[in-house]
């Protein structure tokens, strides 16, 4: 447990670092239907979606970006490729409005802008709830000379940073921004820049990161270590062993998140469990994972010159502080502030 004074000083340091996020930035986008409005088409037999009401944020990627902004990170730079569409430019809009530096964005004619298309129906007395999503998402590779772009876009802009957060979303191989030959780019810059924080989070191949800090649930963990693995839990000593492999592959520090029961270290060969922080009010875990990569990487950065053991344990419980925040917060995909986090922290050590 850190005191209060060394926590606050970490929080502190925020301000001072500069941390690009590559990858897959997606638009959420929140559209409003007041089903008492709605009338019956005259051309179809279909009841119209009157759309009263609609709110635009980033997503994926972005909302790492969010986290990192309303943790009081100084520099937030952003690398993706968006489409020249009505949704890539709300999309960039959205991340400077937020304060992120968007230089390196990359639109292209031939690629749609990833999009989450959640749509709210409304009813009667108050009555709201969240339908089936539509995603938009690209359904071929991009073009080589894209992928070049990102690629040399990224090399331009490692040198300016601290440290890299990936966000690897597309399910799929190949069809989102982090393509074999981007990833293969990240590793090789990873050991180029020894001194700075390279961390990816992906949902479907973490296990072929190398050279970098990782951060897969538990379930991620698993299945990259066991392809054909179809079980229902993983429990903290079957985490760690996928920790080992993982470690081994990668050649860096590995995080497991375990839900509610906080998250495993794996840093030079010893384990640390630091415990989840209780939450005694309703959840919404969704952006959760986003949170914590923002934590981890916010105060990496800002403790660069400790042990490295020392530090990883350090972000793994500050992480844990942000996440308990940002899952109270129903309804949105929630951020934390340094002032929560304090008010967290003090809370948690009185209890």
């Amino acid at each position: 447990m850190i005191t209060e004074a060394r926590l606050a000083g970490i929080l502190n340091q925020f301000r001072d670092q500069r941390i690009l996020v590559i990858g897959d930035f997606y638009l959420d986008a929140y559209w409003y239907i007041d089903k008492t409005r709605s009338t019956l088409s005259l051309e179809t037999p279909w009841h119209t979606n009157p759309v009263v009401e609609q709110r635009y944020s980033p997503g994926a990627a972005g909302t790492v970006t969010n986290n990192l902004k309303a943790l009081g990170v100084g520099s937030v730079y952003t690398l993706g490729v968006i489409g020249e569409d009505g949704f890539g430019g709300t999309l960039l809009n959205r991340l400077q409005e937020n304060g992120c530096l968007t230089d390196f964005m990359i639109q292209v004619p031939d690629w749609v802008t990833p999009t989450y298309l959640k749509p709210i129906h409304r009813g009667y007395e108050g009555v709201e709830t969240e339908g089936p999503r539509f995603d938009i998402e690209n359904q071929s590779p991009m073009l080589e000379g894209v992928e070049a772009t990102v690629i040399d876009a990224l090399q331009a802009c490692v040198p300016l940073v601290d440290g890299v957060i990936v966000g690897d979303q597309m399910p799929i191989e190949n069809l989102g921004v982090i393509t074999n030959g981007v990833r293969e780019g990240l590793c090789e810059l990873a050991l180029a820049f020894p001194d700075k924080i390279f961390f990816a989070d992906s949902r479907a191949r973490i296990g072929a990161y190398r050279d970098v800090i990782i951060k897969p649930n538990r379930f991620e963990a698993k299945r990259a270590v066991e392809p054909e693995w179809g079980g229902q839990e993983v429990d903290i000593e079957a985490a760690k062993q996928c920790a080992v492999v993982l470690a081994q592959q990668t050649q860096n520090t590995v995080y497991i998140t375990l839900g509610e029961n906080g998250m495993l270290v794996y840093c030079e060969g010893k384990f640390s469990h630091i415990p989840g922080i209780p939450v005694d009010s309703e959840i919404d875990p969704v952006g959760a994972g986003d949170s914590v990569s923002a934590g981890l990487v916010a105060t990496l950065c800002s403790l660069c010159s400790s042990q490295k053991s020392v530090a990883a344990v350090e972000a793994a419980y500050v992480s844990n502080l942000v996440a308990s925040i940002t899952v109270t917060k129903i309804g949105t995909t929630g951020t934390a502030s340094p002032s929560e986090i304090l008010k967290r922290h003090r809370n948690y050590v009185n209890l």
